[in-house]
């Protein structure tokens, strides 16, 4: 169940970072280090975020 949740976190994350690089940023390696800061804000935002609520 654990890792059902993580992988649609991680693909949905991918997904989302790709399309905002697009559309964000013009150059292609703006794109791509802009993709990849977003996507790893949001996996580790997420993870944080869940360890949290989960000692509440």
């Amino acid at each position: 169940m654990i890792a059902s949740h993580l992988l649609s976190l991680v693909v949905f994350s991918a997904l989302v970072s790709f399309v905002f690089a697009l559309l964000l940023r013009d150059d292609p390696r703006e794109q791509q280090a802009f993709g990849l800061k977003v996507f790893v804000a949001m996996v580790v935002g997420a993870i944080v975020s869940g360890w949290l609520l989960g000692r509440i």
